[in-house]
């Protein structure tokens, strides 16, 4: 009885309540949960979410770090996690040490989650690391995985803030795609269209982010279609980043919100 409890305070509190009534929730279900790991796990994944989207990356790492430890599924998912929320916190010298895990625990070679975590965990050791570096890493994950929509604007803005303070010219193409998608959830439409096409025209990180501009036309395509006098270039943007790119991170899951994307404009057209 306690198990269907703990997980549907969980998911009641996630969908319908403020992130911090949330991670209380979370906390608590956790406490409760002390003799059921997998419920233990449930709760350390939505704290250790809940905490990058409200920027608390102390307490992020630390769940990531558990889950890194004591869970059978991706450690080196969560290893990649735990080193991005960590740097995110100053910790420099715990993060590169985290980042030599995620090559370690690296299994699956053809799970693009766990690609992607060897990748990038493998260009941040090998850089210059810097904090602001690590919470660019964070908010990347935030973007992928949607998450951006469930930040405050306060949060947004302070993202917004650390990333226009990034000068590393290999990320500055992942740097105004997520500044552009930061001001799309703003509503600063202009602003958000001129990051969008500032990434896309981006080659000089194209090799060390090959999504961004497949990503970007996407994105740039989804504000264009939202203007009834602009439709028809947001729909040669969406075909663009489906058909002119190949071959890059997360491809199929950009292929999927082009294809919705698609099939709502044509849906509103009907009559």
């Amino acid at each position: 009885m306690m198990e269907g409890n703990s997980l549907s305070i969980c998911f009641l509190f996630f969908f319908k309540c403020q992130i911090s009534s949330a991670l209380t929730s979370f906390r608590d279900a956790l406490d409760l949960a002390s003799d059921q790991r997998e419920i233990q796990h449930v709760c350390l994944y939505e704290i250790g979410w809940c905490s990058m989207i409200e920027l608390n990356y102390r307490e992020a790492y630390k769940a990531f770090e558990r889950l890194k430890t004591e869970s059978r599924w991706s450690q080196c998912y969560y290893a990649y996690l735990t080193g991005v929320c960590q740097g995110a916190t100053g910790d420099l010298e715990g993060a590169v040490s985290v980042f030599k895990d995620v090559q370690r625990l690296f299994k699956r070679k053809n799970n693009q989650i766990e690609l992607f975590s060897m990748k990038r965990a493998e260009k941040l050791r090998t850089t210059s690391l810097s904090k602001e570096l690590c919470i660019l890493s964070v908010i990347e994950i935030l973007y992928l995985w949607k998450a951006l929509a469930n930040c405050s604007t306060t949060k947004l803005q302070t993202m917004t803030q650390v990333l226009q303070g990034i000068d590393d010219v290999s990320c500055a193409g992942l740097k105004n795609l997520l500044l552009g998608a930061i001001n799309k959830c703003l509503h600063n439409t202009k602003d958000a269209i001129q990051y969008f096409h500032l990434a896309a025209r981006d080659e000089v990180g194209r090799l060390s982010n090959s999504y961004v501009q497949p990503y970007s036309c996407y994105e740039l395509g989804c504000v264009l279609l939202n203007s009834p006098e602009s439709v028809g270039k947001g729909r040669m943007l969406m075909l663009q980043a489906k058909e002119d790119y190949a071959g890059y991170d997360f491809e199929n899951r950009l292929h999927v919100r082009i294809h919705s994307a698609l099939a709502s404009m044509r849906a509103e057209v009907q009559p």
